[in-house]
C-alpha cells in the first residue's frame, strides 16, 4: 500500500505554480543551491519536484534521476521524470547513489521516517541527502490555517525532529539553515512591509524561519566499526565466564 498522500501532492503541484510558491522558491534558492554544491557528487536522485527546476540546471549535476510522487502526471508539471514511484519502497539496489534529494518530500508522506530508512539505503557510504521542509512553528506554519492556499499542503516536521530521525539512522549532519520569517503574500507589497523579518531573522528568530534545508551524510564506515567493538567486548566476556565455571568443576572435585 502507497504511503504517498495523493491528494496532497496534487495540491502541491497547483500552489508550487501559484505566487506564493514562487516567492518561497526564491527565498530558497539561495540555501538549496549552497546545500547542494556541498552535496554534489556523480549521482543524484531528486525525489519530487518541490522546488525551482532552475537550480538543478544551473547546479548542470553531473547525472540525475528524478522521480515522480505518485501516478498523477499533472502533480508534476513542473519537470519530466524518469520514472514514478514510492519513495518509501525505491526499486534501487544499496548503494545506488551519491547524492538525494528531498525536496518537501516528507511532508506530503504518510511514513517519513521508512522513506528516510530508503534513503539511507540508496545512498552510497559517505553519501549526502539535502532536504527542505516547512516549519510548523512559524508565521508560515501558522498561515496554513489562517489562509490554507497560501501554504504547501502536507503535514509540517520541526527541523530538529528531522535531524533526530536522521541521527538515529546513523546520518551526520553537516549544516542546517532557516529561512522565510515572514508569511507569504501575491503581493508585492505585502512582502515588501514584511521585509524587515527576513533581515534580522537569522540573528532574532534563529529556530522561527518558515523553511528549512538540512545537509546530512551517511556515516556507514562509523556504525560498522561501533559493531566490532561490541562484539570484541562480548567475546571477552563470555571467555571469562568460561573461565569461572571452569574453575568451579575444579573446586568441586576435590572436595568429592
Amino acid at each position: 500500500m502507497s504511503g504517498i498522500n495523493e491528494k496532497q501532492v496534487s495540491n502541491s503541484g497547483t500552489w508550487a505554480s501559484s505566487a506564493y510558491g514562487g516567492a518561497f522558491f526564491a527565498a530558497e534558492y539561495d540555501r538549496l543551491e549552497a546545500g547542494l554544491r556541498q552535496a554534489i557528487g556523480p549521482s543524484t536522485l531528486q525525489i519530487g519536484s518541490m522546488l525551482d527546476e532552475k537550480l538543478v540546471s544551473d547546479l548542470d549535476l553531473p547525472f540525475t534521476l528524478k522521480v515522480q510522487m505518485g501516478a498523477d502526471p499533472s502533480a508534476h508539471s513542473q519537470s519530466a521524470a524518469n520514472l514514478a514511484a514510492d519513495p518509501a519502497f525505491l526499486p534501487f539496489s544499496p548503494d545506488s547513489f551519491s547524492t538525494v534529494l528531498l525536496p518537501h518530500t516528507l511532508e506530503v508522506h504518510f511514513m517519513p521516517h521508512q522513506v528516510l530508512r530508503e534513503v539511507h539505503r540508496v545512498l552510497q557510504s559517505d553519501g549526502y541527502v539535502v532536504i527542505t521542509g516547512l516549519n510548523p512553528a512559524s508565521l508560515l506554519g501558522l498561515q496554513r490555517w489562517l489562509r490554507p492556499k497560501s501554504a504547501l499542503p502536507g503535514r509540517y516536521y520541526t527541523a530538529g525532529r528531522v535531524i533526530d530521525w536522521l541521527h538515529v539512522l546513523g546520518f551526520e549532519v553537516m549544516a542546517s539553515t532557516m529561512f522565510q520569517y515572514a508569511p507569504l503574500s501575491s503581493k508585492p507589497g505585502v512582502r515588501k512591509a514584511f521585509g524587515f523579518l527576513e533581515s534580522v531573522g537569522d540573528r532574532w528568530l534563529p529556530m522561527f524561519g518558515g523553511g528549512y534545508m538540512i545537509v546530512a551524510k551517511k556515516k556507514w564506515a562509523a556504525g560498522t566499526m561501533v559493531g566490532r567493538v561490541k562484539k570484541r567486548k562480548q567475546k571477552r566476556k563470555l571467555a571469562a565466564a568460561t573461565v569461572r565455571n571452569t574453575a568451579g568443576r575444579s573446586i568441586n572435585a576435590k572436595h568429592d
